[in-house]
């Protein structure tokens, strides 16, 4: 199991679909925490602050306004991810390929690039080279 527990998203899941701010898919979040995969996935808004995501397949995932602060994603394919508005303040995303992610509004703060790919990928006023 992940370092964040299915039951403490579960309960950020339930709290924010009452609160009305969670767009995420509930099966989907259980499938990322369980196998690391989950290209594709609608993870909008999910608070996975601290999750342990080292390798996993984030592909083409949506994580518009997701909180990432302090999660480890160092590997993690992420290419083509939407990113717009989502919190990775202190992320470790070394090694991770975000070629073509949109990172549009995402909060970058102190996060770890080291040899991250980032060809195409979609920063504030443009594209990062």
């Amino acid at each position: 199991m992940k370092s964040v527990t299915l039951g403490a998203v579960s309960f950020g899941l339930m709290f924010g679909l009452v609160a009305g701010a969670i767009a995420a898919n509930p099966q989907q979040v259980n499938q990322l925490l369980q196998t690391n995969q989950c290209p594709g996935c609608d993870l909008r808004s999910i608070p996975l602050l601290q999750a342990s995501l080292a390798n996993a397949d984030l592909q083409g995932a949506d994580l518009r306004g997701a909180n990432l602060r302090e999660a480890n994603l160092s590997g993690a394919n992420l290419s083509g991810a939407a990113l717009g508005g989502a919190s990775l303040r202190q992320a470790n995303l070394a090694g991770a390929d975000l070629t073509n992610a949109n990172l549009i509004g995402a909060d970058l703060t102190g996060a770890n690039l080291d040899n991250a790919k980032l060809a195409g990928a979609i920063w504030v006023d443009g594209t990062i080279k």
